[in-house]
């Protein structure tokens, strides 16, 4: 719990909504809050006809994702805000995914601990808490991190179904034998993650069980999880939105965002979002640092451990292909603990790799399983159970000039943003430095005498205190990182009572609309005209290439637009005729 919030709380508050999809999260999520916390009189048809059943994002539908998250959300802000919208702030709508980590990493520390030595559960469960994709996350009023809960807490309950039925063949036909816990340990999370993301939990879920039954060879097992009495959780937890939103929107519409959401994803890149297969296991490393140190050998003794072969009968065969047939052929279970770690991430990771849409945290469930067989190769290496192979030199190698480059190059790439300086800065500066200085000298020993395990507890140290001191000291305070907040401070100079209407052309971000609480308009330019017309004292953003003879410039920002990958200039202008300079004095 330490490490985690050690590494989750700094910059929960201070990191500004980020582009694009958190920000479309909370203000669907607000828009929900407000559809219930505001009077009748204060609630705006467009904003709030959804209600709790369809998220909204200004007038926008938003059905590409099921509800969960908007509910929970919702109930965050409701909660700190104490019923009152206006009090609202992002990292209300980001807690629902802190506690999902949290979750997560318990829920891998007390499976680890049923499968291994446990010390091999809790370094596991750590080097997954200081992942930087799990840190990322954890950051993000998103979905991500929640689907990762649900689908972590439904594999535990298939694994200890596995555990006592499938590895052992004891499948005894009486279903009063069969307890109900691990079944609704199943279940439950499993419609939980429906109704948060879709497909992705029976996905992993599903892949794991069929593999399972596959290699062992034996079917029986299955009907321990209680597949009838799952059903009807999915369908008491599930079926009732569908209704409604089929009320709303109809059921036929609803079913074609999500075969734009599923089939086509799947089969197609979506918003330029593509990658190469291969492309989850190249950044793994990054990802998973620093667990990545022995993440690819404790993977190949997982599978030597995991498995038997009988070859009774068999040729010996030149090609490494068929030999690697027949070995997938002919597998079978051994140690029931590895089995299951490689079941879960095999099939659906090569599902992961073939989608042709991909974003780097696609395979964040099964970042618990990797992070368990990590921790356990450890211990062995540690002992000298697991002799590591020569290539192992050349890995040890890349992760720790990996280890230094992101120790020290994103607090450098922050400063040279221009970071404002606080306090915090040199409260959290001092043990980022120390542990740098620790990390270098313990490094030494992963090449001398391949002390592994004491250069991992070092590279652990060091993502803690990394990651404390950028998210809390450093990201903040680069403010030309965050376009939308240099934006909103110059527009809080212009107009501090906050009452002028704003319009933006080609700067259509939804970290924008979340900021303005949705009262932006999103314009072309030729509806510019019209919105002088109605709003002669609106304000009208628009990018610096767009400005026009007719505008009087009010102000000008520059910053990183991350949505669009590049610096971007923005103005604050009016029409000329109106136009008043800073001073007072007409143009």
């Amino acid at each position: 719990m330490l490490i985690c919030l050690a590494v989750y709380l700094p910059g929960l508050a201070s990191i500004p909504a980020i582009d694009r999809d958190e920000s479309r999260f909370a203000q669907a999520s607000r828009q929900m809050f407000e559809s219930r916390a505001l009077a009748p009189s204060e609630r705006d048809d467009g904003l709030h006809a959804g209600g709790l059943t369809i998220p909204r994002v200004q007038g926008r539908d938003r059905l590409n994702k099921p509800p969960l998250i908007y509910w929970l959300q919702a109930a965050s802000a409701a909660v700190f805000t104490g019923g009152e919208p206006r009090r609202d702030a992002i990292w209300m709508y980001r807690v629902p995914s802190l506690v999902a980590a949290v979750l997560t990493v318990l829920a891998t520390w007390r499976m680890g601990v049923s499968m291994f030595d446990p010390r091999a559960a809790w370094l596991g469960a750590a080097l997954l808490a200081v992942s930087p994709v799990f840190v990322w996350e954890a950051h993000q009023a998103r979905a991500d991190h929640v689907v990762v809960a649900c689908t972590t807490l439904s594999v535990w309950g298939l694994w200890t179904v596995w555990r006592r039925r499938g590895a052992s063949g004891a499948c005894g036909t009486s279903s009063l034998r069969r307890p109900f816990a691990p079944a609704l340990l199943l279940w439950i999370p499993l419609a939980l993650g429906i109704l948060t993301k879709g497909p992705i939990s029976p996905l992993v879920v599903g892949l794991a069980a069929l593999s399972l039954s596959l290699v062992s060879r034996r079917w029986r097992w299955l009907g321990a999880t209680r597949p009838l009495l799952g059903l009807l959780i999915v369908g008491v937890v599930v079926v009732p939105w569908l209704v409604a939103v089929a009320r709303h929107v109809g059921l036929e519409r609803y079913w074609s965002v999500v075969y734009e959401e599923v089939i086509v994803r799947a089969g197609s890149a979506k918003e330029g979002h593509w990658g190469p297969p291969g492309y989850h296991l190249v950044l793994l490393v990054v990802l998973f640092w620093p667990g990545s140190l022995l993440a690819g050998a404790a993977f190949a003794r997982a599978i030597r451990r995991g498995f038997r072969t009988d070859d009774a009968g068999w040729r010996p065969l030149r090609s490494p292909f068929r030999r690697a047939g027949r070995a997938i052929v002919k597998a079978r279970p051994a140690r029931p603990a590895e089995c299951f770690l490689i079941a879960w991430i095999v099939p659906a990771w090569v599902v992961f790799e073939l989608s042709f849409t991909k974003l780097p945290h696609y395979t964040m469930p099964l970042y618990p399983a990797v992070a368990l067989l990590t921790g356990r190769g450890m211990l062995a290496a540690a002992s000298g159970a697991l002799v590591l192979p020569r290539s192992q030199r050349a890995g040890t190698a890349l992760w720790l000039g990996l280890s230094f480059v992101l120790a020290i190059g994103i607090p450098a790439g922050l400063f040279a943003l221009g970071v404002r300086h606080s306090g915090s800065i040199y409260m959290l500066g001092v043990p980022w430095i120390a542990s740098i200085l620790a990390f270098a000298y313990l490094a030494r020993s992963a090449f001398v005498s391949e002390r592994v395990l004491a250069t991992q507890s070092a590279g652990l140290v060091l993502a803690v205190a990394l990651w404390a001191f950028t998210l809390h000291a450093l990201l903040p305070g680069a403010k030309r990182l965050f376009l939308t907040d240099l934006l909103a401070e110059r527009i809080a100079e212009i107009d501090p009572e906050g009452v002028r209407p704003i319009a933006a052309v080609g700067y259509h971000e939804d970290s924008f609309v979340f900021r303005t609480r949705a009262t932006v308009r999103l314009i072309d330019e030729q509806q510019q005209g019209e919105f002088w017309r109605e709003h002669p004292d609106g304000l009208l953003i628009v990018p610096e290439e767009r400005i026009l003879r007719s505008h009087s410039v009010l102000a000008e920002v520059e910053g990183f637009n991350y949505s669009k990958g590049r610096w971007q200039g923005l103005a604050i202008v009016r029409p000329f005729w109106l136009g008043i300079e800073s001073d007072g004095e007409a143009r």
